[in-house]
């Protein structure tokens, strides 16, 4: 469902609510919704050929007055597996974590937000470009990151510039880690975190952005760089 904003750009449904809309399968949809060029989930129902208030059930996610979750079935599910181009067992196991079998990754592909600052904070948009990676059940608690700037790019894990970062948004890191953040001004960087906090660069000596962000000047890390992938690779 669409609807005109003030400015005349049509706001989808994924635009509101986003924190409600619990569905299992909300990225392999939103991913193929982007492939066909559609932005309405009356579209895509009619696309897959499944019922709209399924669609929407399957989006929000849906619990019985007692909160148990309800799940879709199987005609739902074959429907949903040929028209994602998404093994059958795979959607299966994301309702079933404990499902025999649950230990295979699957290929996922996740958004390349922009361009994160290892040296000056900067993010610009990439577009709708994304990167496979391999992970059990859902991957909507990745992002990706390419990296501008070479003030991490030392240590014991470099983060240099043209790198593609893979990040784990539910894991907000710890002192040690390296970790995405996003400043006051809305500008990102990726750093290290400091035992209070602190962000601190790993190559201080590169001339490319502050080599320290206090505490105060970070308004969320936005989660934990969990793979490196570098353009040398």
């Amino acid at each position: 469902m669409s609807t005109a904003g003030r400015n005349g750009r049509h706001e989808t449904f994924w635009d509101k609510g986003k924190a409600e809309l619990r569905g299992p399968f909300n990225d392999l949809i939103l991913e193929k919704m982007r492939e066909w060029g559609i932005n309405s989930l009356e579209e895509f129902s009619r696309r897959v050929g499944i019922p709209r208030g399924t669609i929407y059930y399957l989006v929000r996610g849906r619990q019985t007055k007692a909160g148990t979750w309800v799940k879709p079935n199987i005609d739902t599910l074959v429907a949903l597996s040929k028209a994602l181009d998404v093994p059958l067992h795979e959607l299966v196991y994301r309702l079933e974590p404990s499902a025999p079998g649950y230990e295979y990754r699957f290929e996922h592909h996740i958004p390349i937000l922009g361009y994160v600052g290892g040296g000056p904070a900067q993010l610009e948009e990439i577009g709708d470009r994304t990167v496979p990676v391999r992970v059990k059940g859902s991957a909507s608690h990745l992002v990706a990151f390419k990296v501008r700037g070479n003030s991490m790019c030392a240590g014991r894990r470099p983060v240099c510039d043209g790198d593609i970062i893979i990040v784990n948004t539910q894991d907000k890191g710890h002192p040690g880690a390296i970790v995405v953040a996003r400043l006051d001004e809305d500008s990102y960087v990726v750093k290290k975190m400091g035992p209070d906090g602190t962000l601190y660069s790993t190559n201080p000596e590169e001339p490319n952005g502050p080599p320290v962000i206090p505490v105060d000047q970070v308004a969320e890390i936005v989660g934990r760089v969990v793979e490196v992938r570098s353009r040398l690779d």
